[in-house]
């Protein structure tokens, strides 16, 4: 979809806020306790185990992981969204640490058993560099052996559903979609992000959010994940354990820190 807009740079600093939550009203606690269902399912670790939940907005797997028993500490950027999930951790009388901080630098070195990162929270940064940094940060957190669950867009099944606008009312607000893409995909190697511009109408104002990921293959995500330190096993298309392919919406990647110890060394359950 051509378009003058281009989002800035710093787009995440802004984009998480309360209304995040209205626009995408189906990413709920449900669906946070199936995909947990499936993390558990698949990933031979002791539900004592310490978890980092990279990029946890406002906490939904965190408090799912933590009812189940994990030791859970939650990362975001986004004060608004971490003030929720505190909110809601209180009221359920639960135990989780949430720090707000930079998904590029861990909150500790070698401290966590499992590292968790749901629905894309990763690609937002223009610079390739700069996303890799994010993968560095993971394998940095984990201790030897330690197991990582990333949950990212699989960029083929983006390009073939893509929906240029659409307009819908949630909760009395009017939500207008426009989605792009930059870069082209048939250059191996391209720079190719999924561009959206969300602008909502409520009681006569009108406010607008910008989205911008950078879109990659599953080879060069895992490519970048081997140069990080961190090693794939299992992917899959969707949390319904298909594989990946170009109709899957999902490319979860599941693995492993490279730097092991004979204890450390567990393997997935038999899907």
């Amino acid at each position: 979809m051509a378009t003058q807009h281009r989002p800035a740079s710093d787009w995440y600093k802004t984009a998480f806020r309360y209304d995040y939550l209205r626009v995408y009203p189906h990413r709920n606690d449900e669906e946070a306790r199936r995909q947990v269902d499936f993390l558990v399912d698949l990933l031979d670790v002791p539900h004592s185990c310490e978890v980092l939940d990279l990029g946890c907005g406002d906490g939904r797997h965190s408090l799912e992981l933590t009812r189940r028993g994990f030791r859970v500490t939650g990362l975001d950027l986004s004060e608004e969204l971490l003030e929720r999930a505190r909110h809601r951790t209180a009221d359920e009388g639960l135990d989780i640490t949430f720090i707000r901080g930079d998904m590029r630098d861990p909150p500790a070195v070698h401290a966590f058993d499992l590292v968790v990162n749901f629905f894309t929270s990763f690609g937002y940064f223009r610079e390739d560099g700069e996303n890799a940094r994010v993968l560095e940060a993971i394998s940095r957190a984990l201790r030897p052996g330690g197991r990582f669950l990333m949950d990212y867009l699989n960029r083929a099944y983006v390009i073939s559903t893509l929906v240029p606008s659409d307009r819908r009312t949630v909760e009395g607000m009017e939500v207008e979609q426009r989605r792009w893409i930059t870069g082209d995909p048939s250059t191996a190697g391209g720079h190719v992000r999924i561009n959206k511009q969300v602008r909502i109408r409520e009681a006569g104002a009108e406010r607008s959010y910008d989205e911008s990921v950078r879109m990659y293959t599953l080879d060069e995500l895992e490519a970048m994940m081997d140069r990080a330190g961190l090693m794939v096993t299992h992917t899959y298309g969707d949390f319904d354990g298909r594989p990946v392919t170009g109709d899957a919406p999902r490319n979860i990647l599941v693995g492993r820190s490279k730097s092991t110890t004979d204890a450390a060394s567990r393997d997935e359950k038999p899907a």
